[in-house]
């Protein structure tokens, strides 16, 4: 019998990955493709993404998103600064990664950064897609040399997951191997420039195929 012993943890791990699959199937499914121990820091910097992208459906009047965007602003600092994560799931999953190191503070403060832009010019184009991409890139490999195409990709992405953009974007080359569970859902873009809404087996099929081939 191994000796080996997992660490205690008070993350409600199932019910966020449950969440993210929900509301961001895409990266999802792309994240199941990671080593365990990575796909639990993408499940958490999703968590928190959503938890950002939502604030503009959530409230009417800007102060009322300022203040949320503040208190996640706040939040992180505090597990920066080492004192007891606040009691929401998600914080108590980005507290459990930036100790193992698997999540930078100032990477997730600069998300929140982003999204409050977003916010307050009320243009979801400014939403920090690209920097998502590439801090989840960051969890599998820490230095790598696809950042600007990462960037240029995840834009044509967006914009063609939100319906603001036919236009497929840049062709690039392959993706490294390592990358690709942090990435391989852009290669939905294809679908969604053509106006196509991909059923679950569907968008399965299309990140399959950029996890083995890298081209996204």
């Amino acid at each position: 019998m191994s000796n080996e012993t997992r660490p205690l943890t008070q993350t409600p791990w199932e019910e966020i990955d449950k969440r993210v699959r929900r509301v961001d199937e895409d990266r999802w499914i792309s994240s199941r493709f990671a080593p365990a121990t990575e796909r639990r820091a993408l499940i958490a910097l999703y968590a928190l993404a959503y938890e950002l992208v939502r604030v503009r459906e959530a409230v009417s009047e800007e102060t009322l998103g300022l203040i949320r965007f503040q208190w996640w602003r706040e939040a992180i600092q505090e597990i920066a600064d080492g004192k007891p994560p606040r009691g929401h799931d998600v914080c108590l999953a980005l507290a459990e990664e930036i100790a193992a190191g698997r999540l930078k503070p100032g990477a997730l403060q600069k998300l929140v950064d982003g999204y409050q832009t977003a916010f307050l010019e009320n243009d979801r184009a400014r939403e920090p897609e690209g920097w998502l991409g590439l801090t989840a890139a960051n969890i599998l490999i820490p230095a790598h040399n696809w950042a600007g195409d990462l960037q240029a990709v995840a834009a044509a992405y967006a914009a063609a997951r939100r319906h603001a953009s036919k236009a497929f974007g840049p062709i690039v080359s392959p993706a490294p191997k390592q990358l690709r569970p942090a990435i391989a859902h852009y290669r939905l873009r294809k679908l969604y420039c053509e106006g196509k809404k991909p059923n679950p087996f569907t968008k399965r099929f299309s990140i399959m195929k950029a996890i083995n081939t890298g081209e996204v």
